[in-house]
C-alpha cells in the first residue's frame, strides 16, 4: 500500500515520511531548505550531540552518540549526489527508533536538565532550560495583544453585524413576498368571511417559493495541475500579469489552456514560482532513486518531481531536459548548476 508524504511524494505506508523529509525533520529543518541551511544545521547539532559532553552520564553518553550517528546519516543522505544516493540504503535514525515517543516524552525534561547539569560541571556552553513564565506576563501579553488588534477586532464586529442584518432582511423580504402572492392568488369575487376565527387565519403558505440561497463559492486547490479550470487558477493566483485566450502570464511563469482548462505550463523557479503539480499514474517502488534509459514518465515523476515545463516528448527541470519517445527516456541533458537529474 501507498500512502502520500507531505510534499506530495508516494511512500510505502510503512513509512509516515519519504526518505528527504525524513531526513529534514531529524535535522529540524523545513521541506523548503537549501543545502547551505542543511549545512548550517548539521554543524551546529553536531556540536550540540558530542558524546564527549557527557562524561560523567553513561545514559546521556550513548543518547548523544545515537543523536550523532542520526544527525550524520541525514547530512549524508540529503547532500548526497543523485548517483550516490541510489547506491544508499534508507537511513535508520537510533534516536527515533530506540524507545516509544510516550516514554521519550516523559524522559526528555529529566535528560535536559541532568544534561545542562554536566555541561556546567565541565565548564562547558550550558543548554537553556526555559523557566516558566509567570501567570502576570501573560496577562500582559494578552494586553498587549488586545490592544494592537481592537481595531480589527472592531471592523471585523461590525462586518459581522453588517452581513447577518442583510441576511436577516433578505428572508423577511422573500417571506413577505411569498405571503403577498399567496394571497393575490385567491378568487377577486370571493366574499370574506364575517367569522373573526377565518380573518386572522394566516394565508395558504401550502407551496411557498423557494428562498434562493447564494452559490458556494469554488473550491480554492492546493496544486495546480493539468485539467484545473481557469476559474480556479484565477481564484487562486489572482489576477495575471497579463493574458490571452489561452495563456495566463504570471511574471515570467506562463500558464496555457485549452477549453479553460490547463495542458501545460512554463515556471520561473526564481522570479515566479507557481505550485504546480504532476502525478504518477501507476505505481513505482518508493525505494527508486534514480532513473535511466527506458524508465517511463511515472518513474521519472516519482524520482525527479514535477518538471517545470513540458511537452509529449519533453520533460524541463530549469535547464535540464529529458527526452522522450514513446513515454520511455531515450536521452537527457544535464546542467547541474541549474538542476542536478538523479540520473544513472
Amino acid at each position: 500500500m501507498l500512502t502520500t508524504c507531505s510534499c506530495g511524494q508516494l511512500v510505502d505506508d510503512k513509512f509516515k515520511q519519504c526518505e528527504r523529509c525524513e531526513a529534514l525533520h531529524v535535522l529540524g529543518l523545513g521541506l523548503d531548505a537549501l543545502e547551505p541551511e542543511i549545512r548550517k544545521a548539521h554543524r551546529a547539532l553536531a556540536e550540540l550531540s558530542r558524546p564527549e559532553r557527557f562524561q560523567d552520564n553513561e545514559e546521556l553518553k550513548n543518547s548523544a552518540a545515537d543523536k550523532l550517528q542520526d544527525i550524520n546519516s541525514a547530512f549524508e543522505f540529503l547532500t548526497a549526489t543523485s548517483t550516490e544516493r541510489g547506491q544508499l540504503q534508507r537511513p535508520k535514525y537510533l534516536s527515533i527508533s530506540t524507545q516509544p515517543s510516550s516514554t521519550a516524552s516523559q524522559n526528555a525534561p529529566a535528560k535536559v536538565e541532568a544534561a545542562a547539569t554536566v555541561a556546567s560541571a565541565d565548564n562547558a556552553t550550558p543548554l537553556a532550560i526555559p523557566k516558566p513564565i509567570p501567570l502576570r506576563q501573560h496577562w500582559q501579553k494578552a494586553k498587549v495583544i488586545y490592544k494592537r488588534t481592537r481595531l480589527f477586532l472592531r471592523i471585523a464586529a461590525v462586518l459581522v453585524v453588517l452581513l447577518t442584518g442583510e441576511s436577516i432582511w433578505t428572508f423577511l423580504r422573500a417571506n413577505h413576498s411569498d405571503q403577498v402572492a399567496s394571497v393575490s392568488d385567491q378568487p377577486s369575487n370571493s366574499k370574506p368571511s364575517d367569522s373573526p376565527a377565518v380573518q386572522s387565519a394566516p394565508p395558504n403558505v401550502s407551496n411557498p417559493r423557494p428562498i434562493k440561497i447564494p452559490a458556494a463559492p469554488e473550491q480554492i486547490l492546493t496544486y495546480i495541475t493539468v485539467g484545473t479550470t481557469k476559474a480556479e487558477v484565477l481564484a487562486q493566483q489572482g489576477p495575471p500579469t497579463s493574458s490571452s485566450q489561452n495563456l495566463l502570464i504570471y511574471g515570467r511563469s506562463s500558464l496555457y489552456f485549452k477549453d479553460d482548462r490547463v495542458i501545460g505550463w512554463r515556471i520561473d523557479t526564481a522570479s515566479t514560482p507557481i505550485r504546480v503539480k504532476l502525478w504518477p499514474h501507476s505505481y513505482v517502488d518508493p525505494k527508486q532513486a534514480h532513473y535511466s534509459i527506458g524508465s517511463s514518465k511515472d518513474e521519472v515523476l516519482a524520482v525527479q518531481g514535477t518538471p517545470t515545463a513540458f511537452t509529449e516528448d519533453r520533460f524541463e527541470y530549469g535547464d535540464s531536459v529529458v527526452y522522450f519517445r514513446n513515454d520511455k527516456v531515450v536521452s537527457w541533458k544535464e546542467d547541474p548548476k541549474s538542476t542536478p537529474l538523479w540520473i544513472q
